[in-house]
């Protein structure tokens, strides 16, 4: 059996395990799929494979052969993609065979990791091959314009010595690699399951002899990568993606883990939630860095609620490929939506940081159906802070914990909420431009408000 093809609770196996883990969305349109980040994107649904200046592959395919049939694995039942991988889930009832694909991005390197997990589900031994077929066009992205090059004829290669498919576009140094585990053998072959080759690209494909007992399983990886310049390149990356993939995975499920916790917001709007949290996964925590007063407050929060709604119906489903397609250097007017969804969220929950003089203001301004709200884990500078906010026609209650207790809070109502409790003792108040404002310091603070 190959070292590559493990036996029970490999390492390959227990990431598979570890993605209940993780924050997910399901997939219901596999055409509008992509995975990415500012420097990768797997989209569509033959999961085309692009950098940011060369597409790698128009697509890749993958079969199971058993003794009787060529099985495509091209109807996945259920499709979830992750902040940094997407799993495809196939039922072979007939066969007795359970199969998964996973698709991996690191954070950092020019290329993707799949994992085939296959497992036996009967009580009889099986001989198979597991197929994989990868089809090239190497070409300019759709980011470059024409000066980068002009598309040519690519040509394939397989290297049996080192296990790993080489492909070259005829008038460019632009380069795709593909390879498994190093000690993982495979076999040349052109699979009858593969999808449409462009005009200029090309299509070549390898098996995998599988001996599967009664309830083993087994995970292939395939390693993919490229290069505008160089093949060394190209290869160089391939070899990272192997000898790092648990490196990475592990880097990549700790920060998720973190921005989980980190700034975690409790509202009645899923659809707007899940859109904040999005944001977090793929662009990083938004950070507050104005001086002094809020800039603006929410006169109509149901205007702002209503563009909120806007910016996130189909979000999630957006961001890889905005992230990737966004140029920084480009002159713009608005802001990207993934830079707008986190600070309007806490606008709208009535949350502004003045990190330079060490105040949270707080006015809560929500919509009239919001009856409650809350902040975990908020980092201003050094000041980690929990906010809970509720409300209803006649009282406001917010409450605040602070790990920096001599930071300063500014907690505001509108003032027909006149009479004002703090830690339970009433106190009074002043007003300005139609609120109150109570201004405190303390790891922890109880605000009640009620309208006479």
């Amino acid at each position: 059996m190959n070292s590559a093809c493990r036996a029970p609770q490999s390492e390959e196996t227990l990431l598979f395990e570890s993605l209940e883990k993780l924050p997910s969305v399901e997939i219901k349109d596999a055409s509008e799929f992509s995975l990415g980040n500012k420097k990768i994107l797997i989209s569509g649904k033959q999961h085309a494979i692009t950098l940011k200046t060369i597409q790698l592959l128009s697509g890749f395919s993958a079969a199971v052969k058993t003794e009787t049939e060529l099985i495509c694995l091209d109807s996945p039942d259920s499709f979830i993609e992750y902040p940094f991988a997407a799993k495809t889930h196939f039922r072979l009832d007939e066969e007795n065979l359970e199969t998964h694909q996973l698709q991996i991005l690191s954070q950092n390197k020019l290329g993707a990791t799949l994992l085939y997990y296959i497992k036996n589900v009967g009580n009889s031994p099986k001989n198979i091959q597991f197929q994989f077929q990868a089809n090239t066009d190497l070409k300019p992205s759709i980011l470059m314009d024409s000066t980068f090059g002009n598309n040519s004829a690519d040509r394939i290669i397989f290297d049996e010595m080192t296990g790993i498919f080489t492909a070259k576009d005829d008038e460019n140094d632009w380069f795709a690699v593909w390879g498994s585990s190093a000690d993982t053998s495979l076999s040349p072959i052109n699979s009858e399951c593969t999808t449409q080759v462009s005009e200029l690209g090309a299509s070549t494909g390898f098996e995998v002899f599988l001996s599967l007992a009664p309830q083993e399983e087994q995970v292939i990886p395939i390693f993919i990568s490229g290069s505008d310049h160089s093949e060394i390149a190209a290869i160089e990356v391939l070899a990272d993606l192997r000898n790092e993939l648990y490196a990475d995975w592990n880097e990549n499920f700790a920060l998720i883990d973190s921005l989980t916790k980190t700034a975690k917001i409790t509202i009645p709007d899923q659809e707007i939630q899940d859109a904040y949290n999005w944001g977090k996964y793929k662009a990083g925590l938004y950070q507050f860095t104005n001086t002094g007063e809020p800039t603006s407050t929410v006169t109509n929060p149901d205007d702002l609620h209503l563009l909120l709604n806007k910016l996130s119906k189909g979000f999630i489903f957006q961001i890889d490929t905005q992230l990737f397609s966004f140029d920084e250097d480009k002159p713009r007017h608005i802001s990207p939506s993934w830079e707008l969804i986190q600070p309007m969220t806490l606008l709208l929950m009535g949350i502004h940081g003045d990190s330079e003089n060490r105040v949270t203001y707080i006015r809560p301004n929500f919509p009239e159906n919001w009856k409650e709200v809350s902040v975990d884990n908020l980092w201003i500078e050094d000041n980690k802070l929990s906010i809970t906010t509720s409300s209803d026609k006649s009282q406001l209650i917010v409450e605040v914990t602070q790990s920096q207790k001599k930071a300063g809070l500014s907690i505001e109502f509108p003032e027909e909420f006149s009479k004002v409790k703090v830690l339970g003792k009433e106190v009074s108040s002043d007003t300005k431009d139609g609120f109150r404002r109570i201004l405190m310091t303390g790891a922890h603070v109880k605000i009640e408000a009620k309208k006479e």
